[in-house]
């Protein structure tokens, strides 16, 4: 008996941790794994994203995009992956559509269009997401047909005015293109997007 008593008492000296109940441990000693912060998880796989773009690795860029997109798909920060994602479907289309290779189930050029809609519903104030969506449209063939709907719609959204300019700009139609974006500048003269415009129609002076 008093050996078995000197051999648990030697187990409990090498084995401290073992013989210490759950409810006597020290709470302060205890590691505490900190919440997954999603949208800055988010931004981290759009700089991803972004760099693979610059080098051309378009696949990666575009599953980084994605995986951007489903961890912080709701928020103003989402505007831009939606932009970089609809830019990657845009080489996509253009290799697509110089090739004969557009098909009706996966056309890219009307995904990257989707996108750049998604992105100005989410941020409406870069210039850049109108330029990249008439963009689409021009690929599409769809340009004289949404200028049409837009003009008869431009009461109902002012910022249709930017589509319609760049649109009209793209057609060398500069005279109607300066007209309806420096009427825009005039109504809206403190939103953001206007010194973009702006800078536009500088650009637009010397054509």
């Amino acid at each position: 008996m008093r050996k078995v008593l000197l051999l648990i008492l030697c187990l409990a000296a090498f084995l401290p941790s073992v013989c210490i109940p759950p409810a006597m441990a020290d709470l302060n000693e205890v590691s505490i794994t900190p919440p997954v912060d999603a949208a800055k998880n988010a931004s981290w796989h759009n700089r991803r994203g972004a760099n693979y773009f610059k080098e051309q690795d378009y696949f990666a860029a575009l599953k980084e995009f994605k995986m951007a997109i489903a961890l912080n798909p709701n928020s103003q920060s989402t505007a831009v992956y939606y932009n970089n994602l609809g830019k990657v479907y845009l080489i996509f289309g253009e290799i697509q559509r110089g090739r004969n290779l557009t098909r009706a189930d996966a056309d890219f050029t009307l995904m990257a269009q989707t996108c750049f809609e998604r992105a100005i519903q989410l941020d409406c104030m870069k210039f850049e997401y109108y330029k990249n969506l008439v963009r689409s449209y021009e690929l599409l063939g769809v340009t004289a047909s949404k200028k049409a709907f837009l003009l008869k719609n431009l009461n109902v959204n002012p910022f249709n005015a930017i589509i319609i300019g760049i649109i009209y700009a793209k057609e060398g139609n500069i005279v109607p293109a300066r007209g309806i974006l420096e009427q825009f500048v005039l109504k809206n003269p403190d939103l953001i997007i206007a010194s973009d415009v702006k800078k536009f129609l500088q650009l637009l002076e010397t054509l």
